[in-house]
């Protein structure tokens, strides 16, 4: 499909073929994949979605104005449908296996994947636990064993349901009347909000106590 600032597509979120319009100045060049994202609207239903287009030149200005002259065609397209974002200071998370694993559940959750989002959070507190050499045959083992407080202790067992809910489609969860309860997106925001707590806990923390001021008898420790 050739570059145009209205297109045609088969759209994610209300799934209808319908035309897009492109949202005034989303045109950026990117660098690291040297593509052209642009951001569009459903005319249909609203929803918005992000386009890479490939192309010969990697001046905005040129690539609108001349939309045929330089290759211009679509690369791919995905929805954008939320923009959950850590409160952690995410520098603060030593471990980089730990810290792709979070950013990877946030970016499953704001693409629309509430299962892949509730697998990697999960994912995220296993690495957690392998880390700190927590002892235990299975997940829920090594989070008992773990020396943290029992209130981030249920905090992860939270997320490990979660988690295994997005795995099985048998695994179900429910309200405290028995009711069973059917909302992966609100799942995987509670993933990711209780994740973020417990990294705001285990390391935040530590870095502000580690940097307060100190006393005499902690200095000559």
């Amino acid at each position: 499909m050739q570059y145009s600032k209205t297109i045609s597509l088969e759209c994610p979120h209300c799934d209808t073929k319908c035309q897009f319009v492109q949202v005034d100045s989303s045109h950026r060049f990117c660098k690291s994949d040297e593509l052209h994202h642009i951001a569009f609207i459903c005319t249909n239903c609203q929803g918005i979605i992000a386009t890479k287009w490939n192309a010969s030149v990697d001046n905005v200005s040129d690539f609108q104005s001349r939309p045929t002259s330089y290759g211009q065609c679509l690369n791919s397209y995905y929805p954008l449908v939320g923009d959950w974002k850590p409160r952690v200071n995410l520098s603060l998370i030593t471990n980089n296996e730990v810290k792709d694993d979070f950013k990877e559940a946030t970016g499953c959750y704001n693409n629309g994947f509430y299962n892949a989002c509730m697998m990697m959070a999960r994912r995220a507190i296993q690495q957690e636990m392998l880390i700190n050499k927590a002892k235990g045959d299975n997940l829920y083992q090594q989070i008992e064993l773990t020396g943290i407080s029992k209130k981030l202790k249920a905090l992860l067992h939270k997320i490990k349901n979660f988690g295994n809910h997005g795995a099985h489609p048998d695994f179900c969860l429910y309200d405290e009347n028995g009711n069973q309860i059917e909302d992966k997106k609100e799942f995987a925001k509670l993933s990711l909000e209780f994740l973020d707590r417990y990294f705001a806990d285990e390391y935040e923390i530590d870095s502000l106590v580690e940097n307060a001021p100190k006393s005499e008898k902690e200095l000559d420790s």
